[in-house]
């Protein structure tokens, strides 16, 4: 692997380990997803999705092991995205 991949990887898992977790945190505090653009919610959903896919149907472990937890996490925030919009708190 190349030290370009594992820079990109460490700053893959940067977000996972610590960017959407402290997010999903925040909004179940603030029983809302102020601040949070939907569309944004989508995005993350859909990519971490392809490319929990591609790793599991190349087989590429790596991307298949280190992108799934994302996938999980982003669908936790869309999630909560509806779930809020839905008790009243503002998106």
């Amino acid at each position: 692997m190349s030290t370009i991949g594992i820079l990109a990887a460490i700053a893959s898992l940067t977000i996972i380990v610590l960017g959407l977790p402290a997010q999903i945190v925040k909004n179940y505090r603030r029983k809302s997803c102020d601040g949070l653009e939907p569309s944004l919610i989508y995005s993350v959903c859909v990519a971490y999705t392809l490319w929990s896919l591609y790793g599991w149907t190349k087989p590429d472990w790596f991307l298949a092991v280190s992108q799934t937890p994302g996938c999980v996490l982003a669908f936790i925030l869309l999630f909560q995205l509806f779930y809020y919009r839905k008790k009243g708190g503002a998106t």
